[in-house]
């Protein structure tokens, strides 16, 4: 019976410790105060990222080039920069996990231009994503095909998607801005 009595009283000291543990680890990547800022600008950063991705994969090939998913990314990205991507950059707003420098407060007029610059490129991006380019762009500029490979069976008279030059300076353009604000702004994790 002593025995028994005994185990119980660890087995449920053991499960203590190991709730208190729990609800530690889980408060500690709850979102609030802080945190719940870090959280909110690291998951619109990662979905930046996607986007970025997804539309690199489009414009190379590896993905098939849909121009209203195009457009709809390069949106999503203007909504989700400038002022809106600044709401969570609250001064002091980091927590452990968070790789904002501190430069980033002591130059709140250069991170403001560089999202207002990449809010712009994506207003661009979008507008030059919106129609195909026209016979006269293809003459003068040429165009970018979004896939290498030749069409075969019976799909291969098909075209691929052309993009306008315009499209992929934009593209460019905005991923030397947000690589180079990563560069000056977000450092080791501290």
């Amino acid at each position: 019976m002593n025995t028994t009595h005994s185990r119980r009283v660890i087995g449920a000291l053991v499960a203590g410790i190991g709730l208190l543990l729990l609800s530690s680890a889980a408060a500690w990547y709850q979102p609030f105060g802080s945190g719940a800022m870090t959280y909110q600008r690291q998951n619109l950063m990662r979905d930046h990222g996607h986007a970025m991705q997804d539309l690199a994969r489009m414009f190379e090939g590896r993905r098939a080039f849909d121009r209203d998913e195009a457009v709809r990314l390069a949106r999503e990205l203007e909504q989700g920069l400038g002022d809106g991507m600044l709401r969570n950059f609250a001064p002091g707003a980091v927590v452990a996990g968070s790789r904002m420098s501190p430069a980033t407060w002591r130059q709140p007029g250069v991170v403001r231009g560089y999202a207002a610059a990449a809010q712009q490129s994506a207003a661009q991006l979008a507008d030059a994503l919106e129609s195909a380019p026209s016979s006269s762009e293809v003459e003068q500029e040429g165009v970018w095909m979004t896939s290498r490979r030749m069409g075969r069976g019976r799909w291969g008279h098909l075209r691929d998607d052309l993009v306008s030059m315009d499209a992929i300076r934009e593209y460019s353009r905005l991923n030397a801005t947000c690589h180079s604000c990563h560069a000056f702004y977000r450092g080791p994790r501290w």
